[in-house]
């Protein structure tokens, strides 16, 4: 791509969408706590983020992986969903039925903890059964728990995740 006759780099457009996509969930929290209250933005939050996490499941199933199989598919989603939301200090193991995410590098996270007024593990849990659901239909039920939080003063944040249908 060419802008004024300079070639912007597709890294460079990622690098910006990856920024613009954080700060604009960012503003907008801000904006519905300042205008209706810090307890409505969060559970304005949550509502936006499941919307968001269920279509983002589906697109990431008709456009990436068509015909997903538990627990691959899950987990490549959750790395395409960390590389749009530039979630770059991430561990994943998997043991038995479940799946142990831990973060300790997240640019929504620092955001949050720069504004002081959110702790993003409050759409943590939605997120995840969102985009469950859109891979794996609309009633699909995955059981997730967010156990430790960065903007709780914890070394990481930690959400386990087990499918109770295998």
């Amino acid at each position: 791509m060419e802008l004024s006759g300079k070639k912007v780099l597709p890294e460079l457009l990622i690098e910006m969408a990856q920024y613009s996509f954080t700060r604009l969930d960012g503003a907008w929290f801000l904006a519905v706590a300042e205008k209706l209250g810090i307890e409505t933005a969060w559970d304005m939050d949550v509502a936006a983020w499941t919307r968001f996490a269920y279509g983002f499941g589906k697109k990431v199933r008709t456009s990436i992986i068509p015909a997903p199989v538990w627990p691959d598919s899950f987990l490549e989603a959750l790395q395409i969903l960390s590389e749009v939301l530039k979630i770059e200090g991430r561990d994943v193991t998997v043991e038995n039925n479940e799946i142990i995410i831990r973060v300790t590098d997240c640019e929504t996270q620092k955001m949050i903890a720069k504004a002081g007024i959110a702790d993003c593990g409050i759409v943590t849990v939605q997120t995840y059964e969102g985009i469950f659901r859109g891979l794996f239909g609309k009633d699909a039920t995955l059981r997730v728990e967010h156990r430790k939080n960065l903007n709780r003063g914890d070394e990481c944040c930690e959400v386990v995740v087990s499918n109770p249908g295998v």
